[in-house]
């Protein structure tokens, strides 16, 4: 699977590096408009506290005034700054989503032999989005939520309950992490009439054992190669560009290894990015 997915990188790394610029770009100009507005709430103005902080006189430890100067620093909830951080991390969230979506949709479509280009898989990409996002949140509430508050009623109950709440969570999140890690792709990949996580239930019932191996082996290389990453970072300058270059591979072998995943359990693909779409 990591080879099969090696290889489909290798022949689409340039859509994939498109796709990759613009979603940075949406991350880079919310990340912008939510660093304004933290700015932009200061009072007074962050040129004002770094005009004074800069002054060679600046002195808090030694001066009174100085301190006082910084323990005076006010941060208003403006209208501006609630307006400005949640568009914001509006655009910086839609854009990792619309990023992940669009290039999910490329290489699987890729896969299915379709030759689909990146804008009409963006376009696929926001037609789904509303349902991408209530079926993630709804996975949230319903799965996620009742761990959380297991775990703190056991820790608020009693030490004891947590022998019996510690390995069971654990079986169940290890026994659903194949399971959602088919659906997770099904959602993005499958038929919008196919509700993604039953469709991955009875996908890998029968050969679960399988397909958590496949799950592993893949997150284990995925894994080494982000700690190699973060230990390549730490060397000055071109340590960060290696690094740069390398999230970029990694990202996109991710996203590859996804989808052979998927098609390795026979999972359904979508009639937008499958041949028999266009015969």
């Amino acid at each position: 699977i990591v080879s099969s997915g090696w290889e489909q990188f290798k022949a689409n790394w340039v859509p994939m590096l498109a796709i990759g610029a613009l979603t940075w770009v949406g991350i880079i100009v919310g990340g912008a408009l939510i660093v304004f507005a933290l700015l932009s709430a200061l009072d007074p103005s962050v040129l004002d506290i770094a005009e004074r902080i800069v002054d060679p006189d600046f002195n808090a430890n030694t001066n009174p005034a100085d301190q006082a100067y910084l323990d005076n620093i006010n941060f208003d909830l403006t209208t501006s700054f609630v307006a400005l951080g949640i568009v914001g991390a509006l655009l910086a969230t839609l854009s990792i989503v619309m990023g992940a979506g669009t290039s999910t949709l490329f290489l699987g479509a890729n896969h299915s032999g379709q030759r689909v280009d990146v804008g009409a898989c963006f376009g696929i990409a926001v037609r789904r989005l509303p349902r991408w996002i209530g079926i993630s949140l709804l996975w949230a509430v319903v799965g996620f939520l009742p761990l959380v508050l297991l775990w703190a009623l056991a820790i608020m109950a009693t030490p004891f309950l947590l022998i019996v709440v510690i390995p069971v969570t654990t079986a169940v999140v290890i026994y659903l992490f194949p399971i959602m890690t088919i659906a997770g792709a099904g959602l993005l990949l499958g038929p919008v009439d196919r509700p993604p996580f039953r469709t991955a239930l009875a996908l890998v019932k029968g050969q679960w054992r399988t397909v958590a191996t496949r799950v592993l082996v893949v997150n284990l290389i995925l894994a080494a190669i982000s700690i190699g990453l973060a230990v390549i970072n730490l060397i000055p300058l071109i340590g960060i560009v290696i690094n740069l270059v390398g999230q970029f591979v990694y990202y996109s072998l991710q996203t590859a290894t996804s989808v052979k995943l998927y098609a390795s359990v026979e999972g359904p693909f979508a009639d937008e990015i499958t041949p028999s779409s266009r015969a």
